[in-house]
């Protein structure tokens, strides 16, 4: 788990994300499936094996939200919930997926998905300040 933080922590350090404070009245896009996200934030796409397609969103909850194709058909939209103030930036490693973004606390929070796709708690990472 020593060694996945520290990958994560670089993963970080390299998107460099920089923490943007979407203002109360942030404006507001809409993509695929109706999903109203930060349009400051952006739509952040993934590929998965098997020529699958992911896609991550700040909702307008600042929660991160995410769907993903099976057989060509989009899902709908799943929260992973949290409190995201920047972009998602999805980090892929041999042992699972993580989805990284600024907190409310200005630090860096990552979601680890591993190879059974099921997602960890979210777990502020040590030792990336904010920018």
């Amino acid at each position: 788990m020593k060694k996945m933080k520290a990958a994560i922590v670089a993963a970080a350090v390299l998107a460099g994300l920089a923490v943007s404070a979407a203002p109360a009245m942030a404006a507001q896009c809409k993509t695929g499936g109706g999903a109203l996200y930060v349009c400051e934030y952006g739509v952040t796409n993934h590929a998965l094996p098997a020529g699958q397609k992911e896609q991550f969103l700040v909702g307008m909850d600042q929660a991160v939200w995410t769907r993903w194709t099976i057989g060509g058909t989009w899902t709908g939209w799943q929260s992973l919930s949290g409190i995201a103030k920047s972009n998602v930036v999805v980090q892929d490693f041999e042992t699972g997926t993580a989805v990284l973004v600024k907190g409310a606390d200005g630090r860096t929070w990552a979601k680890f998905r591993d190879t059974t796709g099921q997602w960890q708690p979210w777990d502020k990472i040590s030792g990336i300040p904010a920018r």
